[in-house]
């Protein structure tokens, strides 16, 4: 009860001041809605076709609506509300009579900040708290953005198609965000309310450094899941009961609450175990050069400002190893590069390509049900891509008008159909692709 005083006597103090300023208060309403269509046209699949995608119809559409307000100087807010009409994949060619599409509803941003100077007038500091975008990397369009999305264990990657999330997610939970001259820093707070179990708290800092017009590094590190919400849950130890991990966990090699590393003469008696957890450590590093800053300080040639942008980044899943699974560095480091082609101001597209040697499972449905480590399935393990790529392109019409499209072998993950639920990978082998548009009319 004590706590809850103090939230609320806080809560009114820091209102005060607000409210004698109402009657500045500035409103701007910014929308969007899309359509957005796609097929995968070859992909990978269980013997049992239990994702079987090849040739399925993709898409969705729906719509945004965003109200942003400027209370004074130093402070602002923003509501955004959206929803989207989902069709999930209709899986095998017998199941192709079926369809599922719903409504999809979601709070897409819900923030409020404070800005304000520090020590010279030049420099920012903002506060941000709620839900909102963020995205560290601006150059990436489809992979990348290691450090802030997917689990740590088993280390299964995402990628997304550009707007109205897609690489630039929403995080839950605070932001102190520091600025003077070419650096930045980007200290969060973060709540987990996408990947099971819920409500765990990570903090991670995102160092950037533009050095030089033609050239801006950055680097940063996330302690994934550094207080979690329920203990048992994310790091289950020696309290870790099977029976209430689901049923994909039990298909994981040995226990799946611990691995085994060393047994007495009769491999009866366990002399030495390693609980694993869903916490971890990731660390990120990235570049941005552009050359055309080298010959000319203007922005009035033939070439549009991101022509021939080229960028990259290197991420590492996870600093500790764990025995049999996570006991080799080299295969949870993931690194992309991108290289912007010249559209010489009349189209904006790229080129991205990612290596990534983790031979595990792309399976995260065993995480979500509490285990680190991932299902055993000899197909799943099998000599999987270790190569990703992506081409992009994008076109502005009237400045309220987008016409973008994507052909791709990344992670996409289409989640089962039907009442079959996965979180493998549809795009496994180097002969897997699929292609999406998308239009959208934006204010």
């Amino acid at each position: 009860m004590r706590w809850k005083l103090v939230i609320l006597l806080t809560a009114g103090l820091m209102a005060a001041p607000l409210r004698a300023e109402m009657d500045d208060l500035k409103l701007d309403y910014h929308g969007a809605g899309w359509l957005q269509t796609g097929r995968v046209e070859e992909s990978f699949a269980l013997p049992n076709d239990g994702n079987a995608y090849n040739k399925n119809w993709v898409g969705q559409s729906g719509g945004l609506l965003t109200v942003h307000a400027t209370i004074n100087e130093h402070w602002d807010g923003a509501l955004g509300i959206g929803t989207v009409l989902v069709q999930l994949a209709r899986g095998a060619r017998l199941l192709s009579n079926k369809w599922y599409p719903f409504w999809v509803s979601w709070v897409d941003e819900a923030r409020i900040s404070h800005t304000s100077s520090l020590f010279t007038g030049d420099d920012e500091l903002k506060l941000t708290f709620g839900s909102f975008h963020y995205g560290y990397n601006p150059d990436v369009k489809n992979l990348g953005q290691y450090l802030l999305h997917g689990y740590v264990y088993p280390g299964a990657l995402e990628s997304g198609f550009t707007g109205p999330l897609g690489v630039f997610q929403a995080i839950s939970g605070a932001q102190a965000s520091y600025k003077i001259g070419g650096f930045k820093n980007d200290l969060n707070l973060q709540v987990e309310t996408e990947e099971k179990p819920l409500y765990d708290l990570s903090v991670s800092d995102i160092v950037t450094w533009r050095l030089h017009p033609a050239l801006e590094i950055g680097a940063g590190v996330n302690f994934y899941r550094l207080l979690p919400a329920n203990m048992k849950a994310t790091n289950p130890g020696d309290d870790c009961d099977p029976n209430q991990l689901g049923p994909y966990a039990n298909a994981a090699e040995d226990n799946p609450c611990f691995i085994v590393i060393r047994k007495d003469s009769t491999n009866d008696s366990i002399l030495e175990k390693v609980n694993p957890s869903l916490q971890g450590t990731k660390l990120m590093g990235r570049f941005h050069f552009d050359p055309k800053a080298l010959f000319s300080s203007g922005d009035d040639g033939v070439l549009g400002g991101d022509d021939l942008v080229l960028y990259g980044e290197v991420g590492l899943i996870g600093v500790k190893d764990y025995p049999r699974f996570y006991d080799k560095i080299g295969r949870r480091i993931p690194a992309m590069i991108g290289f912007n082609l010249p559209g010489f101001r009349f189209l904006n597209w790229s080129i991205e390509a990612e290596y990534y040697a983790s031979k595990i499972s792309s399976d995260n449905i065993a995480a979500r049900n509490g285990s680190p480590i991932p299902i055993k399935d000899d197909v799943l393990n099998s000599k999987r891509d270790d190569w990703k790529w992506s081409l992009n392109a994008s076109k502005v019409f009237a400045g309220h008008a987008i016409l973008m499209g994507q052909v791709a072998n990344d992670h996409l993950r289409l989640g089962g159909n039907h009442d079959t639920d996965t979180g493998i990978e549809a795009l496994r082998t180097p002969s897997d692709w699929y292609w999406t548009t998308k239009i959208a009319y934006f204010f």
